[in-house]
């Protein structure tokens, strides 16, 4: 499962995006496979963005992609932001062997040089591509240009200095973290004015972190004190350190600007608080509770929160089988890195969620999968149904050799495959051993039962703690059950045809026979 499962999250964000006629992309730069090398020839510096016009992910990109694209026109002259539809201009695509939406590339000199590699708001991509155009480090000589620095960017990390001295192992190390570090933009100054204002009180050299989120507004961590600086560790990692435990607040809100800061934190454990709004208001007994867990979790856990009658929660709500209708807090928690998921039942408090935040780092909390009710009728034309809490009793049953489909309502392939499948059920449905079943993977899930798309066949054999064996064949009823008599484990007979179908199939492909040649015939 792991990053599967984070990209499925994050990809419910994107469905629901539509394309915004009203955002105005005139500083983005429109290729075709007749101007594209030209162009990129001409240009110091291009980001291209590889898309799909029904991609959910790229009509979700295109506000954020423009307003960097104008940032970056402000910035340099050398630098552009460009697209190309990659459904119709097949040359370059091909070329570039482009396999999903939407890709995004960065050109040196009109050459490939590497993969984007940023966040997907207008605020990474202007981070990103300053950082591999200029200097690793920008001078902050004044209150004014830290205050502006602050209002252009979430995370700024300060360093301060009695001067730049290269030679300086400090400053040197200050300036090599700046240099591999995308989630942050880093200052430097000599002004003990400057300093002050993250509350740096010490001599140089110090840090500190800069934050401007909503609902926070603008914070100072100054790093004196802090544990990231304890222990004599080398510089640069305690710097890291420092950035990874403190660039995002107390909590963030789930969105698709804030994803990527969420899960892409390096932090590999969420806490998710989902909500009425009016239940996250500060001074609110949750925000409370949530500020006092955070501060106690910070580097171990990242909180997250979803407003119920907001947009951005529905994904939430979906991938995690939430109840939109209640108003008392419901509290999960995920461990995004082996992709499990955990429960925290009772009132949320500061106790509460700390030992919550805890018990998930550990692997201790609770865990559930998302699952429908139980079927009254276990079999529906002959297949078995399951859901998420009956995967452990039927399909991981040591006694039974299970084929699973797990499907989605709306996918064409798997209504295209219900026919055969049913066939196929029948065929076996005198073989005690032997169970064809399915389950809706849009409202079941479970660890051991991953699916990259659907349909997906996964068959699991009659044996204890066996591995699951994924089916990547053929969709005829000869080929599954080729496949189910190769890796049953308990041997079975399947009951001979009798004569009269075998008369029927002889007749059948007879007929068959006869209309190809009078087909033939027709085109001679």
């Amino acid at each position: 499962m792991r990053r599967s499962l984070i990209l499925a999250l994050v990809a419910l964000l994107a469905l629901g995006a539509r394309a915004d006629d009203s955002v105005d992309e005139k500083d983005v730069v429109v290729l075709t496979d007749a101007n594209f090398e030209s162009t990129l020839a001409a240009q110091k510096y291009a980001l291209v963005e590889f898309y799909a016009p029904w991609c959910g992910h790229c009509k979700a990109l295109v506000p954020e992609y423009a307003k960097a694209a104008t940032a970056l026109k402000e910035y340099s002259k050398d630098v552009i932001l460009a697209k190309l539809d990659a459904t119709e201009q097949k040359e370059v695509a091909g070329k570039h062997e482009i396999q999903g939406y939407p890709t995004l590339k960065w050109f040196v000199d009109g050459k490939v040089a590497m993969d984007y590699s940023g966040g997907r708001t207008a605020d990474d991509i202007v981070r990103w591509i300053k950082k591999r155009t200029g200097p690793a480090t920008v001078e902050v000589a004044d209150a004014e240009a830290l205050e502006k620095a602050q209002k252009e960017n979430k995370v700024v990390v300060l360093g301060f200095f009695d001067k730049y001295d290269a030679e300086d192992k400090k400053y040197a190390a200050f300036e090599a973290a700046a240099q591999k570090t995308d989630d942050a933009t880093f200052l430097k100054t000599t002004s003990k004015e400057v300093a002050a204002k993250l509350d740096i009180t010490g001599d140089a050299p110090a840090f500190a972190i800069g934050r401007n989120y909503e609902d926070f507004g603008i914070e100072a961590v100054p790093g004196a004190g802090h544990k990231a600086f304890e222990d004599d560790k080398d510089l640069g990692e305690a710097i890291e350190a420092f950035l990874k435990a403190e660039k995002v607040p107390a909590f963030l809100e789930f969105s698709q600007q804030t994803s990527q800061a969420i899960f892409g934190s390096g932090i590999p454990h969420q806490v998710i608080v989902t909500a009425p709004g009016e239940e996250f208001k500060k001074g609110s007994a949750l925000f409370k509770a949530l500020l006092g867990a955070a501060k106690e979790l910070k580097g171990q856990i990242i909180f997250v929160t979803a407003k119920t009658e907001s947009d951005n929660a529905k994904p939430i709500i979906d991938y995690f089988g939430l109840d939109k209708s209640k108003t008392e807090p419901q509290i999960v928690g995920f461990d995004s890195g082996a992709g499990k998921k955990f429960l925290l039942e009772g009132k949320a408090t500061a106790d509460s969620l700390t030992q919550f935040g805890k018990d998930v780092v550990a692997g201790k909390a609770k865990k559930f999968f998302k699952s429908a009710e139980v079927p009254k009728e276990p079999l529906d034309k002959g297949v078995a149904v399951i859901v998420g809490n009956t995967v452990e009793t039927i399909v991981k049953d040591p006694t039974k050799d299970v084929l699973l489909e797990v499907y989605a309502p709306w996918c064409g392939h798997c209504k295209a495959l219900a026919p055969t499948y049913e066939k196929l059920a029948k065929r076996f449905a005198k073989i005690d051993s032997v169970v064809i079943a399915k389950m809706d993977g849009t409202e079941n899930e479970h660890p051991e039962v991953e699916a990259q798309g659907f349909p997906t066949l996964i068959f699991f054999p009659a044996e204890k703690d066996a591995k699951p064996i994924p089916y990547d064949g053929g969709r005829t009823l000869g080929d599954l059950t080729k496949f189910i008599k190769k890796h049953a484990k308990v041997p079975f007979e399947l009951p001979k045809k009798k004569k009269k179908d075998a008369e029927k199939k002889d007749e059948e492909k007879k007929e068959e026979k006869k209309e190809e040649e009078e087909e033939k015939h027709e085109e001679l």
